[in-house]
Parts: structure tokens; C-alpha cells; sequence
């Protein structure tokens, strides 16, 4: 069952940190990069649990490719938001998202082999 994978449990602790940052963004994002990263967020657990239910380990591991490249798109996300000068620094996400890359490339080699 896909809540017992440890990846889509940290996938789950980083939506409300990401939201939280949202929360912070001005209004003006709120159809811009504010819905980007929440989709983008949601979009991580959403395909770990996804992927979990198919039949193969292929299809499995073309929903963690999913999962990660919506991660990234997380992270990028966020960059913009400092050049943007709309947040500081995101040290302590960026931690938990590089963690998470880890544990999804991981899980993928070992479901593919």
C-alpha cells in the first residue's frame, strides 16, 4: 500500500511546508507561481500513490519519473521566488527536497532492477 512507502510519507510532510510558502507569496502570484507550486507539490504524492497502484514496476517507476520531475519543478519554482526577491531563503526546504530526489531515484533503481 502506498502509505506504508517512506517516500510518500515525506512527499505528504513537504506539501504543507511548500503551502506554507505560498501563504507568504504576494497576491499577485496567486494564478502565477503560487498555483504553480501547489500543483507542482501535490503532484509528488499524487503520482508516488498512483504509481503504487499500477501492475508492473515499470509503470510504478514511470510515475516516480512523474513524481520527480514535479520536484524539480518545485525546486525551480522556488529559485524564481528568490530572484523575485518574494522569499529569503529556502535552505531548510531545499534540505527535504533533496532528500526526497534521493529517496524517489532510489526506490526507482530498486523497483527497475
Amino acid at each position: 500500500m502506498y502509505k506504508e512507502l517512506k517516500v510518500w510519507q515525506k512527499a505528504m510532510d513537504l506539501v504543507p511546508e511548500i503551502y506554507k510558502i505560498c501563504n507568504s507569496l504576494p497576491s499577485s502570484e496567486d494564478y502565477n507561481l503560487k498555483s504553480q507550486l501547489k500543483r507542482a507539490i501535490v503532484s509528488v504524492p499524487l503520482n508516488i500513490a498512483e504509481g503504487k497502484s499500477r501492475f508492473s514496476s515499470n509503470e510504478f517507476a514511470h510515475f516516480l519519473n512523474i513524481a520527480s520531475a514535479s520536484l524539480i519543478e518545485v525546486e525551480v519554482a522556488l529559485e524564481i521566488a528568490v530572484k523575485l526577491n518574494y522569499i529569503n531563503d529556502y535552505e531548510a526546504v531545499k534540505l527535504s527536497i533533496n532528500e526526497l530526489s534521493r529517496m524517489l531515484n532510489a526506490l526507482r533503481t530498486k523497483i527497475l532492477t
